[in-house]
């Protein structure tokens, strides 16, 4: 078909728009997958291909040296472990590592505050509210606490969401260690009153002298090694998917009762059999034992 002498295409003349159409939709598809390929390798590569770890300026300050007026102390962290150890020197310093994984991390964006008011000590590793996302950063702190040697605070509360505590030699009369994700272990702890909070993970706890303790697990297995009883002690330790492993002396005095749903008693060294959910008595039965778990076994140990 010809018009004016000129041929025109059979269906009509092909429409421009249609075209750039086509190649604009093409362009976008490269486009988006370019970015979901960003995106994916700096979440799945980007930790593990860019790591940098700094040390952290160490923080020292002096304890007092008042008998009727002890310094208290607060060490929190967020992601990353807390140790802490005694040492020869009469102050307390707090040192650590920042470890920071992804493209665009940076140990420099995690600040701390570092106080003492008055003989309250507050050592908290702060992290970025927003890390960025894109981008794949995360960011761990690992701090370490060197406290005097055969110093008596007067509470310590030690706190981290995601690591582990490794509490060494801490006298106090308040002590608080609280975790979510990650193991405890706390040894050769002294202190008037003992609380221990995990959520996923395990509690190691030891004590030299602990007036009373409590102890409180919801995912994993809880150990408690007691080497005194205060004689109005209230010792708890309670669990919902774990055992509960007690060792105390023979010798002291204490009512025990344990407690389980779905697992067994055991008991060695005490002079009485343990059965579940019911009382004994051992001594004089002054200290307070109360043993629980639901999913688990409870052991307990004299020594």
């Amino acid at each position: 078909m010809t018009i004016n002498g000129a041929p025109v295409p059979v269906g009509g003349a092909k429409k421009p728009g249609f075209s750039r159409t086509v190649l604009v939709i093409a362009i976008l598809v490269v486009v988006v997958g370019a970015v979901v390929a960003i995106v994916a390798g700096s979440l799945f590569l980007g930790p593990s291909l860019s790591v940098t770890k700094k040390n952290f300026t160490p923080y020292t300050t002096p304890v007092s040296q008042s008998s009727s007026n002890p310094s208290s102390m607060t060490v929190s962290n967020t992601n990353g472990g807390v140790t802490t150890s005694t040492w020869s020197q009469a102050y307390l310093m707090i040192n650590g590592t920042v470890t920071a994984r992804g493209f665009g991390s940076s140990p420099d964006v995690i600040t701390f505050v570092e106080s003492n008011s008055s003989g309250s000590i507050v050592f908290q590793a702060i992290f970025p509210v927003s890390s960025s996302f894109f981008f794949g950063a995360t960011y761990t702190v690992d701090i370490h606490v060197y406290e005097p040697a055969s110093y008596q605070f007067n509470t310590v509360q030690i706190v981290t969401v995601n690591g582990d505590l490794q509490i060494s030699s801490i006298s106090a009369t308040s002590l608080t260690i609280t975790d979510t994700n990650g193991a405890i272990t706390a040894s050769g702890i002294t202190a008037t009153s003992t609380t221990v909070t995990d959520t996923n993970g395990s509690i190691n706890l030891t004590c030299a002298a602990c007036g009373s303790a409590t102890v409180t697990m919801t995912n994993g297995s809880v150990t408690m090694d007691l080497s005194t009883l205060s004689l109005s002690g209230s010792y708890v330790v309670t669990t919902t998917n774990g055992n509960v492993n007690l060792i105390l002396p023979a010798v002291a005095s204490f009512k025990i009762t344990p407690n389980t749903t779905n697992g067994t008693i055991s008991s060695t060294g005490l002079g009485v059999q343990l059965t579940n959910h019911a009382t004994a008595t051992v001594g004089t039965g002054s200290a307070v034992v109360n043993l629980a778990t639901t999913n688990g076994s409870i052991t307990v140990t004299g020594k």
